[in-house]
């Protein structure tokens, strides 16, 4: 349970999030338009802010999932930035999985 601003108790909510794969095992993100997500790099390089409203934020969330569902081994990867267009300050948003 989490306990809110005022002292009171209060239940925690339970969502799923469903990922699909293609025919070729490869995650289907689909986004929202209006989808935005960016991040900034604080304290000397050694933190990471990511920042986006709750379109982007769950997109980032499906493309992080599917990303450790998916069964390529052959340096796949997702530019979540050229795919949507999903930050105006033109960052690579890039996510990869290494075993």
């Amino acid at each position: 349970m989490n306990r809110n601003t005022k002292g009171r108790i209060q239940a925690m909510e339970t969502k799923t999030l469903t990922i699909q794969l293609n025919d070729e095992q490869l995650p289907i993100l689909p986004a929202e338009q209006g989808a935005h997500l960016t991040f900034t790099i604080h304290a000397g390089g050694d933190e990471l802010e990511l920042t986006g409203n709750q379109a982007g934020l769950l997109l980032l969330a499906k493309a992080a999932l599917g990303m450790a569902e998916t069964l390529h081994e052959d340096g796949f990867h997702i530019h979540l930035d050229d795919l949507y267009g999903i930050n105006a300050e033109g960052k690579t948003i890039l996510i990869r999985r290494e075993e």
